[in-house]
C-alpha cells in the first residue's frame, strides 16, 4: 500500500496508461494469433477503465501510450530479431486496427496519446516535457504488460524522481510469476504497489 510520501494528499498526479491495445487486449489481436497467451492481459480492462473514469471525476490528466510500429519495422530494433513472426502479422503497425487503443479505454479528446517503438514511455517520446509542463510529481502507472512495458516506464519514471503508485490488478503479465515477480521488485524499489480499488476510493475522496 502507499507509503505516508506516496499519498494522493497534497499531489499533483497523472496517469499513465500503458499500452492498452488491441494488439494486447483481443482475441482478434496479433498476440493472440502470434501464439501467445492473452488471459491474464483481458482482466485489466475493467479496473483500468474504472481508474480512468475517477481520474476524470478528480481532473487527474490521462496518458495513453501505444507502441506503435512502421509496416516494415525499420524502427522496430531488436523486436525484429527476437519477434520476428510478428512482422509477418503486422502487429502493431501504425493505422492498423491492431495498434489501436482498446475502445474501452474511452479516449477523449482532452487526453494526451503517445506512440513509442520501445518498451518505455519515456524513450524517445514527449512524455516527459508534458508531465513536467503538467507539474507532476505523481504518477499512477497501469496497462501491459507489467513486466516489459510497464516496468520500463516505471523505472525511468523514478529516474526523473516521479512517485509511482501501481495498482496490481491493473497490469498484468502473459506469465503471472513474472507479474508477481515485478511486483514483488517495484515495491521494493521503485514505488508503491496498491490496488485499483484503493486508488478510486483515494480519487473519488480528491473528487469531493
Amino acid at each position: 500500500m502507499p507509503s505516508d510520501n506516496e499519498s494522493l494528499s497534497g499531489s499533483k498526479m497523472a496517469m499513465i496508461v500503458v499500452d492498452m491495445q488491441n494488439a494486447f487486449l483481443n482475441d482478434e489481436g496479433s498476440m493472440n494469433k502470434g501464439g501467445m497467451d492473452i488471459t491474464e492481459l483481458k482482466k485489466t480492462v475493467l479496473p483500468v477503465s474504472n481508474l480512468i473514469i475517477a481520474c476524470r471525476s478528480a481532473d487527474v490528466p490521462i496518458i495513453f501510450t501505444r507502441y506503435v510500429l512502421r509496416a516494415d519495422y525499420k524502427d522496430a530494433g531488436l523486436r525484429s530479431i527476437r519477434r520476428s513472426k510478428f512482422k509477418e502479422i503486422n502487429s502493431l503497425v501504425m493505422g492498423t486496427w491492431d495498434s489501436e487503443l482498446d475502445p474501452r479505454m474511452d479516449q477523449r479528446l482532452e487526453d494526451y496519446v503517445l506512440d513509442k517503438t520501445r518498451y518505455s514511455s519515456f524513450y524517445n517520446t514527449s512524455l516527459e516535457v508534458i508531465l513536467r509542463g503538467l507539474g507532476v510529481d505523481t504518477l499512477i502507472i497501469c496497462g501491459v504488460t507489467t513486466e516489459i512495458c510497464v516496468e520500463s516506464t516505471i523505472r525511468d519514471a523514478y529516474f526523473r524522481d516521479f512517485k509511482i503508485l501501481v495498482p496490481k490488478d491493473a497490469v498484468a503479465a502473459m506469465d503471472i510469476d513474472r507479474h508477481k515477480g515485478t511486483l514483488a521488485t517495484i515495491e521494493y524499489g521503485f514505488g508503491s504497489v496498491t490496488t485499483s480499488a484503493k486508488l478510486i476510493n483515494d480519487l473519488l475522496g480528491i473528487a469531493v
